[in-house]
C-alpha cells in the first residue's frame, strides 16, 4: 500500500509538473496545493513560486516565502535559491516599477540619435547647392537608418529589460512591462517615420523641380549655342563671299 501511495503522489506530481510547463497554473493549483499539504517538499517548492508570481492565484509573496522555507528546510536546493528573491526584489523595485509603470520609450526616440534633419529648398540652380542638398539628405537616411537598426535590435519588447530583472518580476508586472514597451515602440516608429516620409515628400519635391530646371537651363543654353554657331557659320559665309568678290573685282580691274 505504501509502494502505491508513493506511485500515486509522484504520478499527481509529474502531472502537475507538465501543466506548471505548460503554464495551465489554475490545474496545476490543486493538485500542488494537495501534495504540499501532505508534506511533499518539491510541491511546496513549487506552490511557493506560484504564490510568488501571482501564477494562478492572487500574489502573495509572504506566503510564497513561507513555503520556500518549508521546501528549503526539507533540503530543495532550488527553494534555498528562491529565499533570496524577496531581499532581491526589494533591491530592484525602483527598476521594476520603472519598467512595469513608468517605461515611455523616451531613450530609444529618434530624437536620441541626433539626425540633423534636412534643408531642402524648393528648388536647387547650381551644381554646388544641388550637391549639399545631396549630402545633407544622406546623412540624415543614413542616421534614420540607425535608429531603425537598433529599434530592431530590441525586438520582441522585453529584450532591453535587465537580464536580473524578469526573475524578480510577478508575471502581472513582466507582462505589462511589454505591453507598455510595445506601445512606446511603435509610437517612437510611427513618429519617426512621420518624419521620413517628410523629408522623403520634400526630397520628390525638390528634385523634380530641380531636373526641370536643369532641363530647361541646358535647353536654353544648347538653343544658346545652336544660336550662336549658326551666327558664326552666317559671318563665316559672308566673309568667304567677300573674299571671292574681292577676288573677282581684282580681276576685272585688270
Amino acid at each position: 500500500m505504501v509502494l502505491v501511495s508513493g506511485s500515486v503522489l509522484a504520478d499527481e506530481l509529474a502531472d502537475a509538473d507538465k501543466l506548471m510547463a505548460a503554464k495551465d497554473y489554475t490545474r496545476a493549483l490543486p493538485i500542488y496545493a494537495r501534495l504540499a499539504a501532505g508534506g511533499n517538499a518539491v510541491a511546496q517548492f513549487h506552490m511557493g513560486e506560484l504564490y510568488w508570481y501571482g501564477e494562478g492565484t492572487a500574489v502573495d509573496m509572504a506566503k510564497g516565502d513561507e513555503l520556500f522555507k518549508k521546501a528549503a528546510d526539507a533540503g530543495v536546493a532550488d527553494a534555498k535559491a528562491a529565499l533570496q528573491m524577496t531581499p532581491q526584489r526589494q533591491a530592484k523595485l525602483s527598476q521594476i516599477d520603472y519598467y512595469a509603470n513608468k517605461y515611455d520609450g523616451s531613450d530609444i526616440t529618434l530624437s536620441k540619435f541626433n539626425c540633423v534633419k534636412p534643408d531642402i529648398p524648393a528648388m536647387s540652380t547650381n551644381a554646388r547647392d544641388i550637391k549639399a542638398v545631396g549630402v545633407n539628405v544622406d546623412a540624415w537616411l543614413a542616421c534614420y537608418n540607425g535608429f531603425v537598426k537598433n529599434l530592431n535590435s530590441l525586438l520582441p519588447a522585453g529584450k532591453a529589460i535587465p537580464a536580473d530583472l524578469p526573475n524578480l518580476m510577478t508575471d502581472a508586472e513582466f507582462a505589462q512591462s511589454i505591453a507598455r514597451m510595445d506601445q512606446a515602440y511603435a509610437a517612437a516608429g510611427a513618429d519617426a517615420k512621420k518624419q521620413a516620409d517628410s523629408v522623403n515628400l520634400a526630397q520628390a519635391a525638390w528634385e523634380a523641380k530641380t531636373t526641370e530646371y536643369v532641363k530647361t537651363a541646358s535647353a536654353r543654353s544648347q538653343n544658346a549655342l545652336t544660336q550662336r554657331q549658326a551666327e558664326t557659320d552666317q559671318q563665316q559665309n559672308w566673309d568667304q563671299n567677300m573674299r571671292v568678290g574681292s577676288s573677282i573685282m581684282g580681276k576685272s580691274t585688270k
